[in-house]
């Protein structure tokens, strides 16, 4: 009775196991794999695993919803743009990938000089092992329990440039890398300068705004006195109050635009976009007179400097010397190698008594490896790389041709700026003008309000334009930089 109950909790347990190993097996992507793709084509896939926050980004990862305090600069308690470079620049994690990227190249460049040093490598095999030998009539069987601690050494004396060839393609690997780091801290130092001048030219915005909703109340008061006296219509009432409820708009939207290029200077700083931020008006900028060299000496400098035409000028180098290293794999590898071990065993043999011993065991070898066929393998890798070397040149032309392109086109958009800029002031003042005259006629009953208005318009026109146009100037100063390659970086301490 007694055996009969073990052996029915064996069969209980033996199922419980099969069942389990089952659905083991069932939920495993080597099995199923499909169970872990989006199950339909028309809706979205859930992680299996319930978990709601599995595949969030942690705390510790996510951008800081805070900045350093600001230093004190002539336009008072806020972030100037120095300030906001050094930020960006230690902040930003698109410097922080590209740096671990030229890292990691340094690394590989590393690696690829490991084949020019010497291979030295330990064995220790060990272990009891038992053969059976057939002897005629018999079967004989050896028991032995044995050690081979063993030291082995090789060394590549000649390889036809393989060793050289990997390590120069490694190299400039590592230029190139280097250089597209150099490259990135330009974008993040123009993305910031853009940033901070739209700030600034969106803030100056909200102040032309605010005068232009004075100025319409402005209007509506004289109209109104005018509507007192009997010497304005109503329609001319309406049309003033049409008037400030425009400029309140345009206020409204101002506003907006000072919310999105905060915006765009966190993502350029790499923070949260509700960190406080606060920056100075355009008005206590300097404005650049000039660029002090003609077109043609600025492109000159862009081929000569621009960080992404290095790195590709080295990618170009790296797949030079990738070529010669798989025409260099047709010739064979000359080396040497060697070992040396002791060798310790006990065994018997068929009964005999246990036979003990250690014994040394070395050698010194030159080696020649040479593949003779490889199935057309080492000929198509060859191929591959001057294909590969031939479209990496084909690449450095076409960004010398953007380089020259973006360098031609950001100088005339400087110098059409700097135009537009004396032109916005020239605009400014006449349009003031204008207007202090057609309020003055306007009061005196010498204009009609639609020529009032015309004027208030225009002026609210002309500052905009001088903050914009101020803005775009400055903005092109930072572009020409940019295209040329000669963004300047904040000097350290």
């Amino acid at each position: 009775m007694r055996r009969a109950r073990w052996k029915l909790i064996l069969v209980a347990l033996g199922l419980a196991v099969c069942a389990g190993g089952c659905t083991y097996f069932a939920e495993q992507p080597e099995v199923y794999p499909d169970k872990f793709a989006p199950p339909e084509i028309d809706r979205a896939w859930i992680s299996r695993s319930g978990a709601a926050n599995e595949y969030a980004i942690p705390m510790q990862a996510r951008p800081a919803s805070t900045l350093p305090e600001p230093r004190v600069t002539s336009a008072g308690n806020k972030y100037d743009l120095p300030a906001l470079i050094d930020i960006a620049l230690s902040n930003n994690p698109d410097t922080r990938q590209t740096w671990d990227q030229a890292r990691a190249a340094a690394a590989a460049y590393g690696s690829s000089r490991a084949p020019f040093y010497p291979v030295v490598s330990a064995q220790v095999p060990g272990g009891y092992e038992r053969e059976i030998f057939q002897l005629p009539g018999q079967n004989a069987v050896l028991r032995q329990w044995q050690i081979t601690p063993m030291l082995e050494f090789t060394y590549t004396l000649l390889d036809f440039g393989r060793r050289s060839a990997g390590a120069a393609s490694a190299r400039a690997q590592l230029a190139a890398a280097n250089f597209s780091f150099n490259r990135k801290l330009q974008d993040v130092v123009f993305a910031t300068q853009r940033s901070f001048y739209a700030i600034g030219a969106a803030k100056a915005a909200v102040q032309a705004a605010e005068q232009n909703v004075e100025l319409a109340k402005t209007d509506d008061e004289a109209v109104s006195r005018r509507v007192d006296l009997g010497l304005a219509t109503q329609p001319e009432l309406l049309l003033s109050r049409q008037r400030v409820a425009q400029s309140q708009y345009d206020l409204a939207s101002a506003h907006l635009l000072v919310r999105e290029a905060q915006a765009s200077m966190a993502v350029a700083l790499g923070v949260a976009a509700n960190a406080a931020l606060d920056v100075p008006s355009l008005d206590s900028l300097p404005i650049p007179a000039g660029l002090g060299r003609e077109v043609g000496q600025l492109i000159e400098s862009a081929v000569r400097n621009r960080p992404d035409l290095a790195a590709q000028v080295a990618t170009l180098d790296a797949r030079r010397a990738a070529v010669e290293q798989k025409k260099a794999a047709f010739y064979p590898t000359v080396g040497i190698a060697g070992n040396y071990a002791s060798q310790s065993w006990n065994y018997k043999y068929d009964g005999t008594p246990t036979v003990k011993a250690s014994e040394p065991q070395y050698a010194g070898l030159l080696t020649i490896n040479w593949d003779l066929f490889t199935g057309f393998k080492r000929l198509n890798d060859v191929r591959q790389a001057e294909a590969d070397r031939d479209a990496a040149s084909a690449q450095l032309k076409s960004l010398e041709v953007d380089a020259i392109s973006s360098v031609w086109r950001a100088y005339y958009e400087f110098q059409t700026a700097l135009s537009r800029y004396d032109y916005a002031k020239a605009l400014l003042a006449a349009s003031q003008e204008s207007y202090n005259a057609n309020l003055d006629t306007y009061r005196q009953g010498l204009s009609t309000i639609v020529e009032l208005l015309t004027a208030d318009r225009d002026l609210a026109n002309a500052r905009y334009t001088i903050v914009q146009s101020r803005a775009d100037l400055l903005t092109s100063s930072a572009v020409v930089a940019y295209a040329v390659g000669a963004v300047e970086m904040p000097s350290r301490p």
